[in-house]
């Protein structure tokens, strides 16, 4: 059952991470999108601008989103800037969202590792418990046969019909 139990948890585990991972990625890649393009339209036609194509936003967009920002391409306007600002925002929740599933991940590993080593533990524990009640059975056992002795031989020396001694169960 345990077996069962821990393929069903590495599977919901499994499926957890699975859909964390599509939801960042999901966001990301909107955020890319939606944000290149946004910049794309509203400083196309600046003058000032160092995005010459759609490209170059999409490219600009990656590169904020995952917070490495070469600074090769930078938004001019006001508009761009807080465009630029929400990108910022949205690349640091995506590694957020990363971090999270790779610590999903690690933590039900150990966790699992842990599990396994506990229950090897019990097990030997419960192995070790048994062997000394069937050695405290068996000595119990000899000295009911001895004291069953001593009540035969007393018995016999006295001429006393002495029952033999039960054990209690």
């Amino acid at each position: 059952m345990t077996d069962t139990v821990t393929r069903k948890e590495r599977s919901t585990t499994a499926a957890t991470a699975c859909r964390i991972s599509a939801l960042v990625t999901l966001v990301a890649a909107t955020a890319i999108l939606l944000g290149g393009s946004a910049l794309w339209l509203i400083e196309r036609e600046e003058p000032r601008r160092t995005v010459g194509s759609w490209g170059d936003a999409l490219w600009w967009a990656v590169t904020t989103l995952t917070t490495v920002g070469y600074g090769d391409h930078i938004p001019v306007t006001t508009a761009g800037r807080l465009i630029a600002v929400a990108l910022m925002a949205v690349g640091v929740a995506v590694l957020g969202g990363v971090a999270a599933v790779v610590a999903l991940v690690v933590a039900h590993a150990v966790a699992a590792a842990e599990e396994r080593a506990l229950e090897a533990e019990t097990e030997a524990v419960e192995h070790r418990i048994e062997a000394r009640l069937d050695a405290l059975d068996a000595r119990l056992d000899r000295i009911e046969q001895d004291l069953r002795l001593v009540a035969e031989r007393r018995a016999d020396t006295r001429g006393i019909d002495d029952r033999p001694i039960n054990r209690l169960s």
